[in-house]
């Protein structure tokens, strides 16, 4: 999250919120559990419709720039949404 913060940032990208949720997967290898994979799941809610694929590179960008998920050596797939605030789909925006 403060990767993709950053960046947003630099980007100048307006939105409302990023929630970010994951799943992990568990493999018990030479008898130890160890973390398989992990899929990211941010749901960015953005102002503008016009930048939903600016957002969903955003997002794409930051979780390649990740100090963590590049210091794992799990299989990360990363699974955004982006949606348009309800304030300017009330708007007419």
């Amino acid at each position: 999250m403060t990767t993709f913060l950053a960046i947003a940032e630099n980007s100048k990208l307006e939105f409302e919120s990023l929630s970010i949720n994951a799943n992990g997967n568990l493999d018990k290898v030479e008898g130890k559990l160890m973390m398989h994979s992990i899929k990211l799941l941010p749901s960015l809610i953005i102002k503008n419709p016009s930048d939903n694929e600016r957002a969903l590179r955003i997002l794409e960008k930051s979780e390649a720039a990740c100090l963590i998920s590049n210091s794992l050596k799990t299989t990360i797939k990363l699974m955004p949404t982006v949606n348009i605030s309800k304030s300017n789909i009330a708007a007419g925006v």
